[in-house]
């Protein structure tokens, strides 16, 4: 996803999944392996409260983020 249209500005690692995604690809390039997974750390990642697309980094106020659990946007990649 890139709900900002940032994607072009900066590298395909926008986000966590995406990072996770690209992560696992150059890896299983790399070594010639599919068993890769990664796994996000959901419980520092802050509120997503942004109203500013331009504020990203280092939100006052972002709180601490959504409690961690194990549903995953994509099991493929994610453990």
């Amino acid at each position: 996803k890139d709900p900002c249209k940032l994607l072009d500005a900066w590298d395909p690692g926008n986000n966590e999944h995406n990072y996770a995604a690209l992560l696992i690809s150059l890896a299983t390039e790399k070594f010639g392996s599919n068993h890769f997974k990664a796994v996000i750390d959901t419980g520092r990642n802050g509120a997503q409260n942004r109203k500013d697309c331009h504020n990203f980094c280092n939100i006052r106020k972002a709180g601490a983020g959504r409690a961690s659990t194990t549903e995953t946007a994509n099991n493929t990649i994610l453990d």
